[in-house]
């Protein structure tokens, strides 16, 4: 059993608070079909529970207790231990007993019940007047002949807390961008990755004419320390409003600093046009020749906004003109065991996709749901172990999987939510006749490896042989 030692306060019913040294988790079982799962309760700590004939551990571990049971926390995933417990921390600081919503795998032990953790959604991790994700192109040789767009998403994770004020975590493309609060309603603070400083991010209480100070809209930290200056020059009528921002943008040569006017846009709920905390190389004296631009935003994972580019191309787009080709495989919602019992319908690609490139299969969904796949090799000729048991696992996003079995392969899509099935079929490798050539020379010559059956043989001049040398 793994064992994280730090110091804790727990809740008692009593309503004191009690001080503990030792954090446990269960050990999760190494083969785990229970469905996924979304629990809503109060999150606690509890002592580790025991089962009858075991000692009891002297630690606590992490629970959420519903109206009906009591569910124990547990994960093999060090950056969910840490969201666990900075979200208790937290809820303990401020003396909140809140709803928190687990999603996860659920299973039994003894008499009691675990969740193997995936997912933690927290009320109190919102910002109620900005959306909590979005889908952003990435864009190089922007303006030049040849482009690479990228999509990566960028969202609202856990709370931190950072001089005694909670803060909730940017994170774009899996990486800590910064983080954000909100003040009054409409007055959305700061700080990026690697600064101390909070700047103004948004005002959507501003009026025109208003002055800004402080204002944060992309860039490094160390060129703006203290932000810049604005002012409100426009807001539209339309619903979400736009406002129009010119900032004074500083450039310094050798003759000493001077003003350029550069125009910014917020859009209300949504944020600025190129991300909800902007980008890198955001000013007209850029070098990267590169840009960005928001596709879609999302709150509560109900789209709420798309751009002009995101209505023309879709939520989730990516284009690299030196990539190789990628199959692309057809996938199918029914609803039902079978595809043939149901009605079967194609599923619009700018929500889920998959691809098959090489080796890699790669699988994309743009909800922002935590989607199960299952994966399995159909062939009768594939390997016992990966009939029995396909690979089964969750994903929010995008994720890669490499095959190494050649075969007919079948994947299934799910979630909780859907009252369908996503179905793909495919055969790996693509049209695949045998082995390529390892020698330079083989293609020329004849000679070729190929695999049947689980075998290798070499054909040459229409005959095949063994390793060996032996004629088949």
């Amino acid at each position: 059993m793994r064992k994280i030692i730090f110091t804790l306060m727990l809740v008692v019913a009593s309503g004191l608070w009690m001080t503990s040294t030792a954090i446990c988790m269960a050990p999760i079982p190494d083969a785990m079909y229970q469905p996924f799962a979304t629990v809503t309760g109060i999150l606690r700590h509890m002592p580790m529970p025991c089962e009858e004939g075991e000692d009891c551990p002297p630690c606590l571990t992490f629970a959420l207790v519903t109206e009906e049971q009591t569910y124990y926390l547990t994960t093999d995933n060090k950056e969910m231990e840490k969201q666990l417990d900075s979200l208790m921390n937290y809820l303990m600081s401020v003396n909140c007993i809140c709803p928190q919503t687990i999603s996860g795998t659920p299973f039994t032990r003894g008499g009691n019940d675990y969740i193997k953790v995936l997912k933690i959604e927290s009320e109190n991790a919102q910002l109620s007047s900005l959306c909590d994700e979005w889908n952003i192109a990435k864009i190089s040789n922007a303006g030049g002949p040849i482009e690479t767009i990228l999509t990566v998403k960028s969202f609202l994770g856990s709370d931190t807390i950072i001089e005694s004020q909670n803060y909730v975590k940017l994170i774009e493309d899996s990486k800590y961008k910064g983080a954000m609060r909100e003040g009054e309603s409409g007055v959305i603070y700061y700080i990026p990755a690697g600064s101390a400083h909070e700047y103004l991010l948004y005002n959507f209480n501003a009026q025109v004419g208003d002055r800004l100070t402080n204002l944060w809209y992309g860039g490094d930290p160390e060129r703006c320390p203290n932000g810049y200056n604005a002012i409100v020059l426009s807001i539209s009528d339309e619903t979400p409003r736009v406002f129009t921002i010119e900032v004074e943008y500083i450039i310094s040569d050798s003759d000493g600093d001077y003003i350029i006017p550069w125009l910014i846009y917020w859009t209300e709920g949504v944020g600025l046009s190129d991300g909800p905390a902007g980008q890198f190389c955001p000013g007209p004296d850029c070098a990267c020749s590169c840009g960005q631009l928001v596709l879609c935003a999302y709150k509560n994972g109900e789209q709420i906004y798309v751009s002009e580019m995101g209505e023309q191309y879709g939520c989730v787009y990516n284009y690299d003109p030196y990539a190789a080709p990628s199959d692309t495989i057809p996938l199918f919602s029914y609803t039902g065991d079978d595809p043939g019992s149901s009605t079967v319908d194609p599923v619009d690609p700018n929500q889920v996709v998959a691809m098959l490139k090489g080796d890699e299969l790669t699988i994309k969904e743009s909800s922002g749901e935590t989607i199960t796949y299952q994966l399995s090799n159909t062939s009768a000729s594939s390997a016992p172990g990966l009939r029995k048991m396909p690979q089964s696992q969750t994903f929010q996003g995008e994720i890669s999987v490499t095959l190494t079995e050649e075969g007919n392969y079948s994947l299934i899509l799910t979630n909780p939510g859907w009252n369908y099935r996503i179905v793909g079929r495919f055969e790996y490798p693509k049209k695949h006749q045998g082995i390529d050539p390892v020698a330079g020379d083989e293609e020329k010559s004849g000679i070729k490896k190929v695999l049947r059956n689980g075998q290798i043989v070499i054909e040459r001049n229409g005959k095949r042989y063994n390793l060996l040398g032996g004629e088949l």
